[in-house]
């Protein structure tokens, strides 16, 4: 059984220093023997205990964002060492398998200030998994012994960190914090702009800082910024990353009776959630002061009736159908309009088609931010030694795109077993961890030859 990392031998340190987020961990010392170490077990302690894990994501934060440790650990860089892009929930998996298959810690780029990717970008629990909360290993949707939320190596899994059917983003994002704190040295604040070749390793340019050399890159990016983030002015008209930060703040939803949506997505769906009030509870809200009264989904091929939802919609959003048809009163609070729509941004409120509404959430997709030198157009499959794409390798450099970054194609398997049917599950954890853990297990040890 592999040790603990000295970070989070210190984060158990000063978790057990402070008296009030403590509890969980020693409470969860009863339970050891159920555990493969003694300092998992403390892990999942802190983990159930919201005053534990709170103080925990402060001083996780604290470390990475020392800038004489950042400055060190980007100094000790060389071509032999490899660098992974990005911070979340593949970046965290390539790192635990690689360092648990024999190899060196690899060193993490994150361009934001906080660690963790999407499930990270809020620090209160915003919105739900698709995937039940269950206990297992990795492996496809109808294998009833894995767990979908799983991150191959990780310390502990999601399963470990709470009860509730369907696990919030914060709970994965606490899974993927400790894992790189675990099995990789993290740099927040790092925006790569460029990779160009070096002798037989990688030069990367980063904003305002030294070029880091490297020995191989791992593009672990995920699905991209918002697509339409052009339209969003950041108070009226929010993308979807903007909207989940606010609920995250003070009475989110605060003098909001009219609300668009736009487009059809996961996404999109867990907007309508927050807006219903289905979502994880908001902080500081109350239905008597926070109350949507009307919410207009702009989105093609969507269900506009309750039955019709029932029908073609999977069990995760079933919650919403029901909002589809009136009330007790007469009062039908959501409306499917089936198109798409482009706002536009007044003093004081979006416009779409003339209407005007008090919040308008912009969930039209994704795109990359480019990276000189690793455009997508730059990359073909690559495929492990039993035919298995697991990746997308350079043409010219040691680098490789991990995750719904590689934007991998389903396989054969896949449509046997119908994962192809969901368009949805082309970046679904479950399918892409194992294909990431994969090429971590089999890559050769970068060498300088």
């Amino acid at each position: 059984m592999f040790e603990p990392s000295a970070q989070i031998e210190s984060l158990l340190t000063a978790v057990a220093l402070r008296q009030s987020a403590a509890e969980g961990m020693r409470a969860m010392t009863q339970r050891e023997s159920e555990f493969p170490s003694p300092w998992q077990a403390k892990l999942t302690g802190v983990a159930l205990d919201p005053y534990g894990r709170g103080f925990a994501d402060q001083v996780l934060d604290a470390y990475w964002s020392d800038e004489p440790r950042q400055q060190d650990t980007l100094s000790s860089s060389s071509t032999d060492r490899e660098v992974i892009i990005g911070s979340g929930f593949h970046a965290a998996t390539y790192a635990a398998v690689r360092v648990l298959s024999g190899y060196p810690k690899p060193l993490v780029l994150e361009r934001n200030e906080r660690v963790g990717g999407t499930f990270a970008t809020t620090e209160r629990p915003t919105f739900y998994l698709n995937s039940r909360n269950r206990p297992g290993s990795a492996g496809l949707a109808g294998d009833q012994g894995a767990s979908l939320n799983y991150l191959p190596g990780a310390p502990i899994q999601a399963a470990n960190v709470s009860m509730i059917e369907y696990q919030t983003n914060t709970d994965m994002a606490f899974v993927i914090r400790l894992a790189l704190a675990q099995f990789a040295d993290v740099v927040t604040n790092a925006k790569v702009l460029s990779i160009a070749r070096d002798g037989t390793g990688v030069q990367i340019e980063i904003e305002d800082r030294d070029p880091l050399p490297a020995g191989r890159v791992v593009d672990a990016r995920g699905v991209g910024d918002p697509d339409d983030q052009d339209v969003a002015n950041g108070t009226t008209i929010l993308t979807f990353p903007q909207f989940m930060q606010r609920m995250a703040g003070m009475w989110p939803l605060r003098g909001v009776r009219r609300v668009a949506v736009v487009g059809g997505g996961d996404s999109a769906k867990c907007a309508v959630e927050s807006c219903l009030g289905i979502a994880p509870q908001p902080f500081m809200a109350a239905a008597a002061l926070d109350r949507v009264d009307r919410i207009d989904w702009y989105a093609d091929d969507l269900p506009t009736t309750c039955d019709q939802w029932q029908e073609d919609i999977r069990g995760r959003y079933q919650a919403i159908g029901r909002y589809l048809r009136p009330d007790g009163f007469g009062v039908r609070r959501l409306n499917v309009l089936g198109r798409r729509a482009r706002p536009v941004a007044l003093p004081g409120a979006g416009l779409i088609d003339g209407r005007t509404y008090d919040l308008v959430v912009v969930c039209t997709g994704n795109r990359e931010t480019n990276i000189d030198g690793l455009d997508l157009g730059s990359f073909d499959e690559y495929a492990t030694a039993d035919g298995n794409v697991v990746a997308r390798e350079h043409y010219n450099l040691p680098a490789f795109r991990v995750g719904p970054h590689a934007r991998l194609p389903f396989n054969q398997r896949e449509r046997v077993d119908g994962v192809a049917n969901i368009a949805a599950n082309a970046v679904s954890i479950f399918r892409t961890a194992t294909k990431t853990a994969a090429l971590a297990a089999t890559l050769p040890a970068v060498t300088r030859d």
